[in-house]
């Protein structure tokens, strides 16, 4: 599975408050999202605190399951079901919101690929794409009205694209009792492709446009989802965007719980069992499933990354795994920043990471 993120502040924001998880659980097993919030309590974006707990969530009810491919299609509903009641809630508690006012709430679109099977949760109006044999289908429907926007009809380019904010008629955190997400399951086919994207990339364009864009094949995956961020702005959005795509949506890897780096594109070890090797592997694999350590740095494409271990090397393996890449540049960020992010900057949650990279996207370059 190749995965590609690119996300937006947008130019007439002061944070992006676009949220995304891109994470292997199991050998086959998946978790894939995308959010779009409102509202910062405690200064991190209601999207990280929902996508957190998802992911927290679903994490806890695969250990519990043994092994995770007993699991039944009823059983993986209620497991998403339950993630998501559980953000609705930690979103009221973190934000003071009511029944009356709303402070904080989130859009959510989810994927939890097991095997070859798509179980797709979703609320709000982020959205999630099938792209087969060339043709792109849009799998969830917006639950959002969208005043004094008129479209054309057949797909085309909206008649007239104004910068409104969509009002949601569903969402995380605008109310204590839960509603539960629409959950539909996909066979997902060999070669397959899924994309989810926040309104503020959809929105500047049409369906064909998103086809054509993704229907590069002889592209990295992350140069089509820049691509179609750079055709929503030139389009007029001005919005955080998000877009993310998966290629080869039925090819997990390696998993994570191996020890094995959890990105589309590692390596496995194959047949190297030297004891030493396996023994750092091992604590690696701990590491990783404890959150013992989080600390922000560099990966390998200069992009500022979330990451659990320590940043050190043993007899040249690393004793850290990523967990979350960011669309941010390093090179980009002022010189004192560069300098701690190459020591290794310690958060307390993947939240408080995210506040921290939304600080620096909202710092003024000088």
């Amino acid at each position: 599975m190749e995965v590609a993120v690119t996300t937006d502040i947008g130019s007439a924001q002061r944070h992006n408050d676009d949220g995304w998880c891109a994470e292997q659980l199991h050998r086959n097993v998946t978790l894939l999202a995308v959010a779009d919030g409102f509202g910062r309590p405690g200064g991190a974006s209601s999207s990280s605190i929902a996508l957190d707990r998802i992911r927290e969530s679903v994490r806890r009810e695969l250990r519990s399951a043994s092994p995770p491919r007993s699991l039944t299609g009823a059983d993986i509903r209620d497991i998403l079901i339950k993630a998501f009641a559980e953000a609705n809630q930690r979103l009221l508690q973190l934000s003071g919101g009511s029944a009356d006012h709303v402070n904080a709430a989130s859009t959510c679109t989810a994927v939890l690929i097991v095997s070859n099977q798509a179980f797709i949760a979703h609320i709000g109006d982020s959205r999630a794409y099938l792209l087969r044999r060339g043709e792109l289908v849009q799998l969830t429907s917006d639950e959002s009205i969208v005043p004094d926007l008129v479209t054309s009809n057949g797909g085309g380019h909206p008649a007239r694209y104004r910068q409104v904010r969509p009002l949601l008629t569903r969402a995380l955190g605008i109310e204590a009792e839960a509603v539960a997400p629409k959950v539909t399951h996909y066979t997902l086919h060999p070669r397959d492709a899924v994309m989810f994207s926040t309104d503020g990339a959809y929105r500047a364009l049409s369906l064909t446009d998103l086809q054509m864009a993704l229907n590069n094949k002889e592209q990295r995956a992350e140069w089509i989802t820049d691509r179609i961020l750079t055709l929503a702005r030139a389009a007029g959005s001005v919005d955080n965007a998000t877009v993310m795509l998966a290629r080869e949506a039925t090819e997990h890897g390696a998993s994570s719980d191996d020890g094995a780096k959890p990105t589309p594109r590692s390596r496995s070890l194959g047949t190297l069992v030297v004891a030493v090797a396996s023994a750092v592997l091992l604590t690696m694999s701990f590491m990783w499933t404890a959150d013992t350590r989080l600390y922000l740095g560099t990966d390998a494409d200069g992009k500022v990354t979330l990451y659990s271990g320590s940043p050190t090397n043993v007899l040249g393996l690393p004793m850290h795994v990523a967990r979350t890449t960011y669309g941010v540049v390093v090179r980009k960020l002022p010189a004192a920043v560069r300098g701690e992010l190459d020591d290794g900057i310690a958060v307390a949650s993947p939240a408080a990471a995210a506040a921290l990279v939304a600080q620096w996207q909202a710092t003024p370059r000088h």
